[in-house]
């Protein structure tokens, strides 16, 4: 006999503190639960224990999954397998549910169409006294093997892979993108034909599961490094060369953003080790994220030594070959506001999700609103502004986060592990006496040449320059050489007090020793 069999399919939540919930799925089906034989939730792929079997129902009829707690919300699969003495077909039927915190209970009636071996009147609850079958204590996200064993069994994405909007580690199920700003022009010259500048956004939902998974891959990884672009510096009011909906004009004064505050945080916590930054603007250090740490590949602001490099110059050599090591050695690179388009710096992206493949590493995060043509290798692809990702990585991690620029020493005039021509030394120790009317020189070891700015080049090695003044808004020290006036990050006085840094990147020009 045919039958239209409606259910109830759908989850409790119950906040707790730290803005997560605690939840259950369920499926309700009353005195028709003696029809099934069994339920199986199935959970995100990112849980460990994503296949939960339910073989009883409670005093109600209803079918309940174990009590997990999180943030992130997904869609999951309901089946119910019919007992094959008392329903002929199908054997099962598939259900899903989105997850919801909305309320405290979120349901929704679905219907069922089954043929049965006799009348669904004589089909009645029995055995409610045996509870469902236990499993093991609920782990929200898989462990590093599993993950690394994920990402080997999966090749790289093509573009008609729903999951080249997601990454490797997720399924083909998650809601796409939603386009929010609309653009026919290619980001960059040279971008493969099919890009755009196109800005797409997850949905909060998705967002938040995406975060959750980021958090798990930051805490298993045994060596991150950040790899970054000017996306990340457009909230601070910097402009892009990159075609996008945004635009800056500020320099020097512009102040962190969320990301860059959360950035020196996971640095802190030792979640982050290392950082390959095309921008100049030194946020990074004004958030308080260490000098040694960093790697300004393109050049500085706030740096003598290391002017910004021209597209016709030549990158410091060291500098190069420190990309190029944290590439090779990255367990974990996160690609931030970075169009990805054939930049040399781009191989701190591209290797470490060549080597997932092979399981030597976590691979590759790629947070943009922007499309790369790198995404289908990403192990996780995030669809959102930097600092909506990183204020959502803050709470699921716990971080105690900055929201203003860190202060710097007010001395100027500092001990430091370094001779005369500013190289660190186990030997000597100097005065680096930067007060207003000192004379200081470029270290003899700089890119000023490299570099080729034509209003820097006429300055090297032997040229004199005079400390002019302090902007602690800036958080900087005015020099200026032969009429050109440059920075220097207040932060560097005390990388050199802490002997962090090879060399000094200027040199009184008749050092004290101490």
């Amino acid at each position: 006999m045919e039958m239209q069999l409606e259910m109830d399919v759908g989850n409790t939540a119950a906040e707790l503190e730290g803005q997560s919930w605690a939840w259950v799925v369920f499926l309700r089906v009353g005195q028709s639960a003696g029809l099934i034989d069994h339920v199986t939730f199935l959970l995100h792929e990112t849980f460990r224990n994503r296949v939960v079997v339910v073989e009883r129902p409670d005093e109600t009829g209803t079918f309940l999954s174990p009590q997990y707690s999180g943030w992130g919300v997904f869609k999951l699969g309901i089946d119910v397998h019919w007992k094959s003495d008392l329903v002929a077909s199908p054997t099962s039927t598939r259900l899903a549910h989105m997850l919801s915190f909305s309320r405290p209970e979120a349901t929704e009636t679905v219907s069922a169409s089954i043929v049965t071996r006799s009348s669904p009147d004589a089909v009645m609850i029995a055995d409610f006294d045996v509870l469902e079958k236990q499993a093991d204590p609920p782990q929200d996200l898989w462990s590093r093997p599993e993950v690394v064993q994920r990402l080997r069994s999966t090749p790289f994405l093509v573009r008609d892979d729903r999951r080249f909007f997601h990454g490797r580690l997720c399924g083909p199920d998650l809601p796409l993108p939603d386009a929010v700003w609309k653009s026919d022009r290619k980001p960059r010259e040279g971008s493969v034909d099919w890009l755009t500048a196109t800005e797409f956004a997850d949905s909060p939902q998705v967002l938040q599961m995406k975060v959750d998974i980021l958090a798990a891959l930051l805490k298993s990884s045994e060596k991150t490094v950040a790899y970054t672009g000017a996306g990340i510096s457009v909230p601070a009011g910097i402009g892009q060369a990159a075609v996008g909906s945004a635009v800056g004009k500020k320099t020097i004064d512009a102040q962190p953003t969320v990301t860059h505050h959360t950035m020196a945080a996971l640095n802190a916590r030792g979640w982050m080790h290392g950082w390959v930054q095309q921008n100049h603007d030194g946020l990074p250090q004004k958030a308080g994220y260490p000098q040694e740490s960093i790697n300004e590949i393109h050049g500085s602001w706030f740096d003598p030594s290391n002017p910004v490099v021209l597209y016709s110059g030549t990158l410091r050599s060291e500098l190069c070959e420190d990309m190029v090591d944290l590439a090779d050695t990255s367990d974990l690179t996160l690609v931030m506001g970075t169009s990805l388009t054939g930049l040399n710096a781009d191989q701190v992206a591209k290797k470490p999700a060549k080597r997932s493949l092979s399981g030597a590493s976590l691979g590759t995060v790629i947070i943009s609103p922007q499309q790369t043509d790198q995404d289908g290798k990403a192990t996780l692809r995030i669809f959102a502004q930097a600092d909506a990702v990183m204020a959502l990585l803050t709470k699921r991690l716990g971080l105690q986060v900055r929201s203003q620029p860190r202060a710097f020493t007010k001395s100027l005039k500092v001990a430091v592990p370094y001779d005369r021509h500013g190289v660190r030394s186990q030997k000597r120790r100097t005065y680096w006496n930067l007060e207003p009317g000192q004379k200081v020189r470029v270290n003899q070891h700089n890119n000023i040449e490299g570099a080729g700015q034509p209003s820097f080049k006429h300055v090297n090695a032997a040229t004199i320059g005079e400390v002019l003044r302090r902007d602690d808004y800036c958080s900087s020290l005015v020099i200026c050489f032969d009429g050109t006036s440059v920075r220097l990050g207040l932060w560097w006085l005390e990388a050199a007090q802490r002997g962090a840094i090879d060399r000094l990147p200027v040199v009184n020009d008749s050092p004290e020793f101490c």
